[in-house]
């Protein structure tokens, strides 16, 4: 799933657990520092926050950062665990 970091920078978010979500970053994200982005999907375009729990280089550009959501809905929770997941 494409997504667009508050910075403006695009990225991709890879997986989601129902808890975690893996995103593939242009930049690293320190740990316990805030994550902000949008994903547009069929319904529009959503928001999301969360809070970065580390950052590891995975390649010359990327950064591949581990993220907890803040305050996540439970249909944004379903979305996730359809498209980047499995559902429980």
């Amino acid at each position: 799933m494409k997504v667009r970091l508050e910075s403006g920078e695009d990225a991709d978010a890879r997986h989601f657990d129902g808890n975690l979500l893996l995103v593939l970053s242009p930049r690293a994200f320190a740990p316990g520092s805030p994550m902000r982005f949008t994903a547009t999907t069929g319904d529009g375009v959503r928001s999301f926050e969360g809070r970065a729990i580390g950052s590891k280089r995975v390649d010359e550009a990327r950064f591949e950062v581990r993220m907890r959501f803040v305050n996540l809905r439970r249909e944004d929770r379903e979305l996730l665990l359809c498209t980047l997941g499995h559902p429980v």
